[in-house]
């Protein structure tokens, strides 16, 4: 049953009010178009709409199809119908609510849209200005309430069971696109609305691409196979990774493994709230450098989940700037990729706490899938 997050729209709407008035007192309103900060300020899932969000108003605009969902779904908000382009609907009701200084999206907003606003400003509300905002929703989403964890949670559940179901009947000879499939399908049987993202499987040297996709190459006994799974449910993400191999590794095996998941450990040992990113990140880059693997490191050890897959806060060298805060949720996922041989990645998700963090996962890491007996 989709989660009803209607009770939850005055408090989050309420934050983006307070972010409003400290951060940008000088803003009338925001304009929230990208889809997952319109579905957790609003409630509403369609695929098409505008949110306009005031001190004194809370206005969704969106199309014919959409009309009675949002009803529904956003009670909180008027519901504006627009019809063909929605920018000249926007406009006015820019104008009908006075503001002259209108924050917009600056990183989900096409240049052909913004030109479109502007042309539709100035026929509908002229002297309004457009003033570009960046991370401004997605700041009030990044921490999450015990109704986002727990959904997240039973996200996890499913690709963790779904994963160990399909990893124990696996045998050599099977190609990385089936195994993808029947990742899919169990979880899905498992109650996933969706696939979070293109299930990865990387079998061999493919493994030593971290973001391979899925292909016809025959899985051998012996080698790597890196496993990054998730699956969405009313929303929320998961996201998983395991590394396994059919039958008897080599010895370049035990040792990559054993370091990725001290790695792991280490970060989420030293995990909490109050940390920048990069600090976070560097928690698991430190074991992997100190083994002497800095170089085969690549990727940032970590990223926020949520209705995005992908979302603040990072762990990152290059994107950690941002602090951690109590109650958000990202992945611990350090890796090694070998050229030539493969990789070996070990992801969890947990929720940021004030002095370490709890993981979600709870899928086994045993890589060994035993294959003699069968």
């Amino acid at each position: 049953m989709p989660t009803d997050t209607s009770s939850k729209v005055p408090a989050r709407l309420a934050a983006l009010r307070r972010r409003l008035g400290e951060h940008a007192p000088a803003l009338g309103g925001v304009l929230v178009t990208e889809a997952e900060n319109r579905r957790y300020l609003s409630g509403f899932a369609g695929s098409a709409g505008q949110l306009l969000v005031s001190q004194a108003a809370g206005l969704l605009l969106t199309d014919f199809r959409y009309v009675e969902q949002a009803a529904t779904q956003a009670p909180g908000c008027e519901v504006v119908k627009t019809e063909g382009h929605a920018w000249p609907f926007v406009a006015e009701q820019i104008a009908r609510l006075g503001l002259k200084q209108i924050g917009f999206e600056a990183e989900h907003v096409t240049v052909d849209q913004h030109l479109r606003l502007q042309e539709a400003l100035r026929e509908k509300a002229p002297g309004a200005e457009l003033v570009p905002l960046r991370g401004f929703a997605e700041d009030v989403r990044q921490v999450k309430d015990p109704s986002e964890v727990e959904a997240i949670r039973r996200a996890v559940l499913i690709s963790d069971r779904a994963l160990e179901h399909v990893v124990a009947g696996l045998m050599p000879g099977v190609t990385e696109r089936e195994v993808a499939w029947r990742l899919e399908v169990a979880m899905r049987e498992r109650g996933a609305d969706a696939l979070s993202f293109p299930t990865i499987v990387a079998s061999g040297p493919n493994g030593a691409m971290p973001h391979h996709r899925a292909s016809e190459r025959p899985i051998q006994a012996g080698e790597p196979i890196v496993i990054d799974m998730g699956c969405r449910l009313n929303g929320y993400c998961s996201d998983m990774t395991r590394t396994v191999v059919l039958g008897d590794p080599d010895p370049m095996f035990w040792e990559i493994h054993a370091i990725v998941l001290r790695a792991q450990q280490a970060c989420e040992d030293g995990l909490k709230a109050g940390m920048l990113g990069k600090e976070g990140d560097m928690l698991a880059r430190k074991v992997i450098e100190d083994a002497g693997h800095g170089d085969h490191f690549g990727h940032g050890t970590g990223h926020g989940i949520g209705l995005a897959v992908h979302e603040d806060p990072y762990l990152s060298r290059s994107r950690g700037e941002m602090m951690l805060r109590a109650g958000a949720v990202t992945s611990v996922e350090p890796g090694i990729y070998l050229p030539g041989w493969g990789g070996i990645r070990i992801e969890d998700l947990v929720v940021i706490g004030e002095t370490r963090c709890q993981v979600l996962t709870t899928a086994h890491k045993a890589p060994v899938v035993e294959i003699g007996a069968r």
